[in-house]
């Protein structure tokens, strides 16, 4: 059987974290079943927090094994979001295992770091112009990555005009494909907070599929010993 896993992110294009859960626990005997609600759907009032989230999720019967739950650092840094998060999952689900996706300060900051994805996503996969990315062990020091990283997909578009000012606007999408595209062995494994998702998911599995084989909740899955880390 499988661990049922929520995943709660800050809108729509976060959903490609999703695609790096299920790899993850793939590579690590786990079987997954993964729930991410639309939360842009719900009332503007009912997706402020994250506790508010999860108390939508429980009003319609949801039952998880495993919570993942993504929030940008942005200012407050890594330690604040972690307590946010375990705060608001032990008021609504107690008890349930939660990981925490804390990018800092901004998801964009790992989006910005493979150049053959940034031109094919942003359609122009022969360009030859400079793109200056930065390095990956200090892109989170950028203080607006989600800025720096639209000027670099509008670069690589190597459009102008309407044409570009229509590219722009669908840089939500680009950005979910980015995340999606993600080579877990490439420059990323110098960003520390990629490191810590990896760790504290795997982590969380674990926990997860051992609370099932004491018990505590219905058996879903089986584990086999894990080995972290980037090549």
């Amino acid at each position: 059987m499988s661990l049922r896993i929520l995943f709660l992110g800050e809108g729509t294009s976060d959903s490609g974290i999703t695609t790096h859960i299920r790899r993850i626990a793939i590579d690590y005997g786990f079987q997954v079943v993964i729930t991410d609600p639309l939360v842009e759907r719900l009332p503007a009032s009912r997706r402020r927090t994250v506790r508010s989230k999860l108390e939508v999720i429980t009003e319609i019967g949801g039952a998880y094994e495993l919570i993942v739950i993504h929030r940008d650092a942005d200012r407050d840094g890594r330690e604040p979001r972690l307590r946010e998060i375990e705060l608001a999952v032990n008021s609504v689900m107690p008890d349930t295992p939660f990981v925490g996706v804390i990018p800092i300060r901004m998801t964009e900051a790992w989006l910005m770091l493979d150049e053959r994805d940034l031109r094919t996503v942003a359609g122009n996969p022969n360009g030859r112009m400079s793109l200056d990315l930065p390095r990956p062990k200090f892109v989170e020091t950028i203080p607006d990555p989600k800025a720096v990283l639209a000027e670099k997909l509008a670069l690589a578009s190597g459009l102008s005009g309407r044409k570009l000012i229509k590219f722009k606007q669908r840089f939500p999408e680009h950005r979910r494909q980015l995340l999606d595209r993600i080579d877990p062995a490439g420059p990323i494994c110098d960003v520390s907070s990629w490191n810590s998702f990896n760790e504290d998911l795997l982590s969380g599995l674990q926990r997860a599929a051992r609370e099932l084989q004491l018990g505590l909740r219905t058996p879903h899955a089986r584990v086999r010993p894990p080995q972290m880390g980037c090549p």
